[in-house]
């Protein structure tokens, strides 16, 4: 015992003149050392965890029952509730999942009655803060099924697990009620849904948006399209795994659903997902339900395999079950698959488990290399797709992919085109971002690496001059040349573009990739500068596609 307050002593000690610069820092510069701290020494995480979990039970869970306790029954305020919810996401942070739920569930409660109580002049703030905590209960219930994975596929809640669950459920049930009685609109409509999902209770029922009232007529063709399985589909895809996580900003559900109205009104009718995005399936099976043509879309979700497992039918099986239980489908239009470990060719019966499960129209893949695709293949599996990331900066596909693709007709679904934003006008002329500035997103942090493979900052600026301007001569932007460039490509179907729905719109600026091509001018000004990267050493450096995540 003397040895552990001996510890906590010498860990409690910090330099006068250090602590100096912690007191006066800001808090965003504070932040950005910290992640330059732990990039450059990824030891020392677990401390940080460990320190702030201790600081969570010493510190900020006591003072918000202390505050509770003093309140007499009135409510917190709304920066009391916005700090409430940053001590939910430290948890988060840090592992405590489940003794999160108790506070998320006081959260729901108080965050309900502050808006029951609202008035439309103080709502702004308020609705941000309610579509934060929605977004966080959703990312709380996909942390808490990853911890259900086994060996042998997924097992049951413990009853412990079920009873904390279940007390932040009935906070959602009662602030439901509470919202129907008041005929105000409920906040937390992805938070219950998802959570009556993981606890495999009955989903509440809410009344289709009234942008899903869209007539068929008012439905516009896309201007580019490729047949996969029999299906004519666009040649832009809209991919919804930023709905993984609140990083991206949250939204309502009635203005995700509405946005998914408006990429099927503009012509965007695929969606790409994934069993992990958080509740995107959930809210695609909605849309599905609600459609009035639900054959006009294509529901293209993922099966990963992330952790080791033994491969059995019923394994398999019941992962199927899952994904048609949150579309709302009886049979998948694509499922692709993902197999994190090539030593193990238990992924080759997984394959034929789902091909012979006829819930699955169309089956894909999802970051295999060629040589693990190839063996797919030579198994007589019928393969339509492999997604995979491909891009003017990663340009992998073009190695040894791109053929077999062609032999045996699979298509590329591309993902990574416009390198988290970097590939846009935005960036051009702009000086070499700073990796832990807070306006560099997590995609941005991580294509900024690929970048730095591929070449300088030096050489990727006259890159973006070079798009500029074939951009400018085509009546477009930058993100649209990017993206036609990987378009051209004769085995690539689509392209993956991620969509932030109910945040922000790009339909139209998507609609520009389509209609033109890149002619031979265009194309030699391009490899004039991609000759002087370093994109072929990247496949040497990074593996073939998907090496990058082995």
């Amino acid at each position: 015992m003397a040895i552990s307050n001996v510890a906590k002593a010498k860990s409690a000690h910090v330099n006068m003149m250090t602590d100096t610069i912690l007191n006066n820092m800001e808090p965003q510069g504070l932040r950005i050392i910290m992640r330059s701290l732990l990039a450059a020494h990824p030891e020392i995480t677990g401390t940080l965890e460990a320190e702030t979990t201790r600081y969570i039970h010493d510190a900020a869970l006591p003072a918000i029952a202390a505050r509770t306790s003093a309140a007499n029954g009135s409510s917190p305020s709304l920066g009391q509730l916005q700090n409430d919810l940053r001590t939910v996401r430290c948890m988060l942070g840090c592992g405590l999942v489940l003794q999160s739920l108790s506070l998320l569930a006081t959260l729901v409660s108080q965050a309900c009655n502050l808006a029951l109580q609202s008035t439309a002049d103080d709502s702004s703030d308020l609705d941000r803060m309610l579509a934060a905590t929605d977004g966080d209960v959703v990312q709380t219930m996909t942390a808490i099924e990853k911890t259900l994975f086994t060996a042998a596929g997924s097992r049951k809640l413990t009853e412990e697990e079920r009873a904390s669950i279940m007390q932040l459920y009935q906070a959602l049930l009662d602030a439901l009620s509470k919202c129907k009685a008041s005929e105000k609109e409920y906040p937390f409509e992805r938070a219950v849904i998802v959570t009556a999902s993981l606890l495999n209770e009955q989903m509440p029922v809410f009344e289709p948006s009234k942008a899903l009232l869209l007539q068929n007529s008012d439905r516009k063709q896309a201007k580019e399209t490729f047949v996969l399985n029999g299906r004519t589909l666009p040649r832009i895809f809209s991919g919804l795994w930023q709905l993984s996580s609140p990083a991206w900003g949250s939204a309502p559900t009635s203005k995700i659903i509405a946005q998914f109205s408006s990429h099927v009104a503009s012509g965007f009718t695929a969606f790409d997902m994934a069993d992990h995005y958080g509740d995107a399936e959930i809210l695609v099976g909605k849309f599905l339900s609600s459609y009035p043509s639900r054959s006009a879309i294509f529901a293209a979700t993922k099966y990963c395999v992330f952790h080791p497992m033994k491969i059995t039918r019923e394994a398999v099986q019941n992962n199927i079950t899952e994904r048609c239980r949150r579309l709302q489908v009886e049979q998948i239009d694509l499922l692709q698959f993902h197999w994190q470990f090539y030593n193990d060719p238990g992924y080759l019966d997984a394959i034929r488990f789902i091909t012979q499960d006829k819930r699955v129209a169309a089956l894909g893949l999802c970051n295999f290399d060629t040589e693990h695709m190839e063996k797919t293949l030579q198994q007589g599996v019928k393969i339509h797709s492999n997604q995979v990331q491909f891009s003017l900066i990663d340009s992998r596909p073009t190695v040894r992919m791109g053929k077999v693709c062609e032999t045996h007709d699979v298509k590329l679904l591309t993902y990574g085109t416009l390198c988290g934003g970097f590939l846009s006008e935005k960036w051009l002329d702009q000086p070499e971002p700073s990796l832990y500035d807070e306006a560099v997103t997590p995609s941005q942090r991580k294509y900024y690496g690929v970048i730095r493979a591929w070449g300088d900052w030096t050489l990727f600026q006259e890159l973006l001059r070079t798009l500029k301007s074939i951009a400018t001569k085509h009546s477009v932007d930058v993100s649209n040349v990017a993206t036609r460039w990987v378009l051209d490509f004769p085995y690539v179907g689509a392209v993956i573009v991620g969509a932030r729905m109910g945040i922000s719109e790009h339909t139209n600026e998507n609609l520009a990739s389509f209609g033109w091509r890149l002619d031979e001018e265009d194309q030699a000004a391009i490899d004039s500068v991609l000759g002087k990267s370093r994109r072929l050493e990247m496949f040497e450096a990074m593996g073939d596609c998907g090496g990058e995540y082995r």
